[in-house]
């Protein structure tokens, strides 16, 4: 099969439960009246994609912290993570808020990213 020619992950939601979930790009940062630089992102949109659960052996491997609530999500979107400039995009999900750790970058290949988030817990 010719890569270039499929979207993988819209194969794979044809045999995967889909979920409808919320996702929001940073912007960039704005100065809000206090003087103080704070991310700003755009309005939620609905997107479809794949939310799973991290395996456990992934926390050991990653050094992930286990007091926090990890998942893995694909969806076809140019998703961004954390950088030397920029604050990662998030996704809303069950009215809880995660954040982008880590990206897999298929965008540009394949027309999708897989990516691991952290839920933010102050704001739930």
């Amino acid at each position: 099969m010719d890569l270039n020619c499929h979207n993988i992950l819209q194969a794979a939601l044809m045999l995967i439960p889909k979920q409808t979930f919320k996702y929001s790009k940073f912007l960039g940062n704005e100065i809000n009246s206090f003087g103080v630089s704070v991310p700003k992102y755009a309005d939620p949109v609905l997107v479809r994609g794949s939310v799973q659960a991290v395996d456990l052996s992934l926390y050991k491997v990653a050094c992930l912290d286990m007091t926090k609530n990890y998942r893995q999500i694909y969806v076809p979107l140019d998703v961004h993570g954390n950088d030397e400039y920029s604050q990662p995009d998030r996704f809303i999900i069950n009215d809880s808020i995660w954040e982008v750790v880590s990206n897999v970058p298929w965008y540009e290949y394949n027309g999708w990213c897989g990516v691991l988030v952290v839920e933010i817990k102050e704001l739930r």
